[in-house]
């Protein structure tokens, strides 16, 4: 039953006297600020007036957004490689879930430091827009940087103004970053969640990311001016959708409740409480200061140049990863992802493809087309992880430019993850039902490209046993309208075996190409089918692939 709206109007009235009280005390501390010596210096700094110029002429010329994406991507780099050197920040993802890569969201987080929204960013691979209280843009300094980085004021007295940005930068695609607390804690205490960002949540239908930052509280106190490099740790936890509620009917102990149950999953990222088969076994809590002292193992020289030579992988790799975002805002990604796609596969093929990993392509000039008349789905069977790239190579040999949906893992290993981007590749969340990497495929496919999928999901052992395959490749190709063209890899497992560290030189692979699958045509342009009869169509065409493999033909 649906509150009065009195009743509404009274619970809001009740947490706003709460806010008030907080942010009276807040205020008589910003005066006294206002009369230290520092302050006043900073006042006058010569940076927050040149900074205004600036931001005229951007606003004059109309690129505010393009400004605001390509100074967060710039500060993606450096900011991330100062924080690993100078807190040792490091970024827990106890879930083993990669960040959402597609569509809008919220992120919120704990609140003990100005530097939290350093920490956080620097957690997550997407621009976060930041909700800030108006006197964060009074600060000397603190403007500035707030302006550059895409903040948005949130006037508590008129908040109106501020949520309406929220919902137009949601509408446009983007991530807001919220501290529900309202204010940063005094005593490191996590205080009562306001309920903004689960009504925002639920109204334009996103997740909210939870996120726990651990130590900002010592490197920066509240009411300090000077850092100190204490280590600091963020956990990320998984994304928290609230489809199943419409924020025309919810009441508001139902949002008060699931904002309660939001800030006890901050809690438990922060106490390090998460549920997870890992964790279990051996996640303790590091929300202590001694479950936070750095404990050494092994060999002191071996440990530097080992977190050295990690640093610089991490830094090589937001580098690469910048350039592709900073270059996506102009449209420019993938002119240079061809040139790296068209390159690393003439590596592939010149270096190792005519001598240490011999390949074998048979009958792509019979059913593979030479041009992207229509999009196409192209499934094979996984042996090993070597077949993402002889399969992509092979295809780039032809001179196809495609696209390859892969797990999620390969993001998380610096290098690889900058590499597979600019391939065309894009993540895909194994286990669950991963809406976004789904629709970015049909969206895809619906432009006349080619996308790779492996309906096994995983490896299978090799030797010619197939896996069950998952719907997904059908359920794509049925939506999209389009062919799936087949491929059979016979060998691979023999050149990189599952979990193995190197590749066996010297071991080659067959790739043979198959009739165009068409069964599934007969679906084209009615409502999706049933289950059952995806799952009669996924294994025939799993069949099919099964008969082109090689291993019982004497002359492979």
């Amino acid at each position: 039953m649906v509150l009065e709206k009195s009743d509404y109007e009274l619970e809001e009235e009740k947490e706003k006297a709460n806010y008030d009280i907080i942010e009276k005390e807040l205020d008589l501390k910003y005066e006294a600020r206002h009369q230290n010596l520092l302050y006043k210096i900073l006042k006058y700094n010569p940076i927050d007036f040149l900074n205004n110029q600036y931001r005229k002429f951007i606003d004059i010329h109309h690129m505010n957004d393009i400004e605001c994406q390509l100074q967060w991507w710039g500060a993606y780099i450096y900011v991330k490689d100062v924080l690993r050197r100078v807190f040792n920040h490091r970024v827990e993802n106890p879930y083993k879930t990669l960040f959402p890569e597609y569509g809008p969201g919220v992120v919120v987080s704990n609140h003990e430091s100005h530097f939290d929204p350093f920490f956080v960013g620097a957690s997550c691979h997407r621009q976060i827009r930041w909700m800030s209280k108006i006197e964060n843009f009074k600060t000397p300094l603190v403007r500035t940087l707030f302006y550059n980085l895409g903040a948005f004021r949130l006037d508590r007295e008129n908040p109106e103004e501020g949520w309406n940005i929220a919902k137009n930068l949601i509408d446009d695609g983007r991530w807001i970053g919220i501290f529900p607390e309202g204010t940063r804690t005094d005593d490191g205490s996590l205080g009562v969640f306001h309920t903004g960002a689960v009504r925002l949540a639920i109204e334009k239908k996103i997740p909210i990311v939870p996120v726990g930052v651990i130590g900002s509280r010592a490197a920066l106190p509240k009411g300090k001016l000077v850092l100190k490099p204490v280590k600091v740790i963020t956990r990320v936890g998984k994304p928290i959708y609230y489809d199943d509620y419409d924020i025309d009917t919810i009441t508001y102990p139902e949002i008060r409740r699931l904002t309660d149950e939001l800030r006890q999953e901050v809690v438990d990222l922060v106490e390090g409480n998460y549920h997870t088969e890992e964790s279990k076994a051996q996640q303790l809590s590091i929300g202590t200061a001694k479950d936070m002292e750095e404990k050494p193992k092994g060999n002191p020289v071996v440990k530097f140049f080992k977190k050295a030579a990690f640093d610089f992988l991490q830094l090589w790799d937001d580098s690469w990863y910048a350039l592709l975002k900073s270059l996506e805002v102009f449209g420019a990604k993938d002119y240079f992802g061809s040139f790296v796609y068209h390159f690393s596969g003439n590596i592939v093929h010149y270096l190792l493809g005519k001598t240490l990993l011999p390949y074998k392509v048979l009958d792509y000039d019979k059913y593979i087309p030479d041009k992207h008349e229509t999009g196409a789905v192209i499934c094979s069977n996984h042996n090993s992880e070597w077949d993402v790239i002889v399969l992509a190579m092979t295809f780039q040999q032809r001179g196809h430019y495609v696209f390859q949906q892969a797990k999620e893992s390969l993001f998380r290993v610096p290098i690889v993850n900058a590499w597979v981007r600019s391939a065309r590749a894009f993540p895909l969340t194994r286990g669950e039902h991963d809406v976004g990497s789904y629709n970015y495929c049909v969206e895809q496919l619906k432009n006349k490209e080619w996308v790779i999928i492996y309906p096994e999901g995983t490896t299978n052992q090799g030797g010619g046993e197939l896996m069950e395959g998952h719907t997904g490749a059908m359920r794509a190709a049925i939506e999209a309208q389009v062919p799936i063209f087949l491929v059979g890899i016979t060998g691979s497992e023999d050149v990189y075996p599952k979990h193995a560290k190197m590749l066996n030189f010297g071991k080659g692979v067959i790739l043979k190409a198959g009739p165009m699958f068409m069964e599934h045509k007969q679906y084209w342009g009615k409502p999706m089918p049933d289950y059952e009869v995806l799952k009669e169509l996924t294994e025939s065409m799993m069949a099919q692939i099964k008969s082109l493999l090689m291993y019982d033909d004497p002359t492979a």
